[in-house]
C-alpha cells in the first residue's frame, strides 16, 4: 500500500505545523489546537483513504486472443468483500500485455456487493502474458491524501502482431492493395507475376494496378497494368526464412524488430489465404520449421510470434546453413537492412528479400524484390 500526500494536503499540513508553531510561541491554546486539529484532518484522510481500498477485488472478463491496433472490450468488475463499509470513489488503471492501458472510475461499491463497467481498449503493439496488472487508487474522502494498491488479475492476453503484408508480395507496389502475387482470385486463370508495363487495348481493367496507375499518371503518363506467367507456375510450397544476422557495427533498433514481426505475419497469413503452404524458418525459435498448411496451424503461430525476442547472436553461417537445406520458393527477410546481409543471398537465384527499411516512413517504395549481384 503506498501513500502519499496530495498538493491540497500538503497545503493543510503546512498551515497545521505554522499554526501549532505559532500557538507554541505566543502560548495561544486556540492556535495550537487549531494546528493539531488540522494535523489530525490530514492523518484521518491518510487512514480512511487506506481503508478505503482494504478487502477490495478485481475481476476482469474478456478476449483471450486480440489483435495489435484493434480496439476490444473489457468487463471489469469491482467487488467489496467486506461486511461493513461501502467504498467510494475508487480509480482503476490496467496494464497488460502489448502497452495496453485502461482507465476507469468506480463512484461507490456498495458493502459485499459489486460495481464496474465494459471499456473499450486497444493494445499498441504485440504481447503475450498470463495476468493483467492493476493499480486501485483512493483520495476519498476530501483529497488530501492519496493511497494506491498494487496487484494482479488472472487473466490471460494474446495480442498478435499488426499484420502487414509486404509489398514485395504484391504486384502492385503498394502494401495496402488487395490483390497480390498469391490472390486466390488469380490461382486458376494466371501464373507468377512477370512484371509492369503500360495499358494497351483489350487488357483487362482487372489487371490494372491502381497505385501504381496513380504514380504514373502524375508523372505523366498512363495507366500500368499487371502482366502474368502462364497458369500453372504457382508454388505450392513457399520457405519463409526470418532472421537478425548483420554485418558488424549496424544499428540495432527494437522498431525495426517489431516492424520485421508484423511483416512476416503479414505475409504468412496473405500465403495461407492463397491457398500456399508455408514452410517458416526464424533464429528466435532456433531455426525449428513451422510448417502452415490451416488457419489453425497459422493461428498457433502467431501466438508464438506474439511473444517472441530478437535473436542476438545469429552467425552468418547459420543463416547460409539454413538456406543451402532450402528448396523451391523462398524469401528471406530481417530486422536489419538488407545491405547489411545481402552479400549471403546475392548469389542465390532462387531466394527473393523482403526488406524491413522500405516501410518505413518517409521512404519511397521501389518495385521488385529480389537480389542482384
Amino acid at each position: 500500500m503506498r501513500r502519499k500526500i496530495e498538493t491540497r494536503g500538503s497545503v493543510v499540513l503546512g498551515g497545521a505545523v505554522a499554526l501549532a508553531a505559532a500557538g507554541v510561541l505566543r502560548v495561544d491554546g486556540v492556535l495550537l489546537t487549531l494546528g493539531v486539529a488540522a494535523a489530525g484532518w490530514v492523518g484521518f484522510s491518510a487512514l480512511f483513504a487506506v481503508w478505503n481500498l482494504r478487502r477490495l477485488r478485481v475481476e476482469v472478463e474478456g478476449p483471450r486472443v486480440v489483435r495489435a491496433g484493434e480496439s476490444y472490450r473489457l468487463q471489469v468488475t469491482l467487488r467489496n468483500e467486506r461486511r461493513f463499509f461501502d467504498a467510494v470513489g475508487v480509480q482503476l488503471q490496467i496494464r497488460g500485455p502489448g502497452g495496453l492501458e485502461a482507465r476507469m472510475e468506480v463512484p461507490w461499491v456498495v458493502a459485499g456487493g459489486q460495481a464496474g463497467g465494459e471499456i473499450r481498449v486497444s493494445s499498441d503493439g504485440r504481447g503475450d502474458g498470463k495476468v493483467l496488472e492493476y493499480q486501485m487508487i483512493s483520495v476519498f474522502p476530501w483529497g488530501l491524501v492519496r493511497a494506491g494498491l498494487d496487484g494482479e488479475v488472472g487473466h490471460a492476453l494474446t495480442v498478435l502482431p499488426r499484420p502487414i503484408v509486404p509489398v514485395e508480395l504484391l504486384e502492385g507496389g503498394a502494401d495496402e492493395e488487395k490483390d497480390g502475387l498469391f490472390d486466390p482470385l488469380h490461382r486458376e486463370s494466371s501464373g507468377m507475376p512477370r512484371g509492369m508495363r503500360e495499358f494497351r487495348a483489350g487488357d483487362r481493367m482487372r489487371d490494372v494496378s491502381w497505385p501504381a496507375s496513380l504514380r504514373a499518371v502524375a508523372r505523366g503518363t498512363g495507366l500500368v497494368v499487371r502482366e502474368w506467367d502462364p497458369p500453372g507456375m504457382r508454388p505450392r510450397q513457399v520457405t519463409l526464412v526470418f532472421h537478425s544476422y548483420a554485418a558488424d557495427g549496424m544499428l540495432i533498433r527494437p522498431d525495426r524488430f517489431e516492424r520485421a514481426i508484423s511483416l512476416a505475419w503479414g505475409a504468412m497469413g496473405h500465403l495461407q489465404a492463397a491457398g500456399v503452404e508455408v514452410r517458416f524458418l526464424s533464429d528466435f525459435s532456433a531455426w525449428v520449421p513451422a510448417v502452415i498448411r490451416s488457419r489453425r496451424e497459422l493461428g498457433r503461430l502467431g501466438d508464438r510470434l506474439a511473444g517472441c525476442q530478437r535473436e542476438a547472436a545469429t552467425e552468418r553461417h547459420e543463416l547460409e546453413a539454413r538456406l543451402d537445406e532450402c528448396d523451391g520458393e523462398v524469401w528471406v527477410m530481417s530486422d536489419m537492412p538488407l545491405v547489411s546481409w545481402s552479400s549471403v543471398v546475392e548469389s542465390r537465384s532462387q531466394v527473393r528479400v523482403i526488406d524491413v527499411t522500405r516501410f518505413e516512413q518517409g521512404r519511397r517504395l521501389a518495385l521488385g524484390g529480389r537480389v542482384h549481384a
